[in-house]
C-alpha cells in the first residue's frame, strides 16, 4: 500500500508541475514558475521513493535522497509565498501568527524523541516559518476588499499543507504501518490532496 500512496503522490505532483508549467508559459507570472519548482522538486523526491519501492520492494534505507527534493520543494513554496506577499503585508503585525510557533515548537520537541534531530529541526523550522507567514497573510487578506481578499485562499492552502504534514508526522510516530487500516495511509492521502489544492489556491492569488 505504501507503493500505491507514493504512486498517487507522484502522479499528483507531476500533474501539478505540468499544469503550473502551462500556466507559466501562458502568463509568464513568476508565481507559476515557483509553483512549478515546488511540484517538480516534490515529484523528484517521490520518484526516487517510488522507484526504490518498485525495484527492491522495501522502504529506502537512504531516505535523504528523497528528502533533499522534498526540502527543496518547501523552500520553493516559501519563495512563492514571498512572491505573493506585498510590502504592506510584510510590515503587517499580527499576534495570531505566533500561534505557528506555539504549535510547532512542542511538536518539534516531540518528534525529536522519535527521529533524527537535524532532520526534525529543518522540517519543523520550515513548517513554523510557512505557517507564521500564512497566518499573518490570512489575517491581512481578510481585512482587504474586492479581489485582494482572494489571496487568502493561497494562505489557507499553505496552512492545510502544513497541517497535513504535521498530522502525518504525528500519526506516523504511533502507527508506522502504511496499510489502508492504518491512519498513516489516510493522512498521506490528505497530504496529497493538500498538495493538489495549492494549484487552484495559487491561481486565485495570482488573479487577485
Amino acid at each position: 500500500m505504501e507503493l500505491i500512496e507514493n504512486l498517487l503522490q507522484l502522479l499528483t505532483t507531476f500533474v501539478g508541475a505540468l499544469l503550473s508549467g502551462i500556466s507559466y508559459r501562458k502568463s509568464r507570472r513568476q508565481a507559476y514558475f515557483m509553483l512549478l519548482c515546488f511540484y517538480g522538486c516534490f515529484a523528484l523526491g517521490a520518484l526516487y521513493w517510488t522507484l526504490y519501492l518498485l525495484l527492491f520492494d522495501t522502504t529506502p534505507q537512504v531516505f535523504y535522497v528523497s528528502e533533499f527534493g522534498w526540502v527543496a520543494s518547501v523552500i520553493f513554496l516559501r519563495i512563492l509565498q514571498a512572491t505573493l506577499t506585498g510590502t504592506n503585508e510584510r510590515s503587517f503585525r499580527c499576534r495570531r501568527a505566533w500561534l505557528a510557533t506555539a504549535f510547532g515548537v512542542p511538536l518539534l520537541a516531540f518528534y525529536c524523541t522519535f527521529g533524527d534531530i537535524l532532520s526534525n529541526l529543518i522540517w519543523c523550522g520550515m513548517m513554523i516559518w510557512l505557517s507564521f507567514c500564512a497566518i499573518r497573510g490570512l489575517v491581512y487578506a481578510n481585512g482587504q476588499t474586492g479581489a485582494a481578499r482572494n489571496v487568502r485562499y493561497f494562505h489557507i492552502g499553505v496552512l492545510c499543507f502544513a497541517f497535513a504534514e504535521y498530522l502525518l508526522w504525528t500519526v506516523g510516530c504511533f502507527w508506522p504501518e502504511t496499510s489502508p487500516a492504518s491512519p498513516t495511509f489516510w493522512c498521506d492521502m490528505l497530504l496529497t490532496l493538500a498538495i493538489l489544492g495549492l494549484l487552484p489556491a495559487t491561481r486565485k492569488a495570482v488573479e487577485a
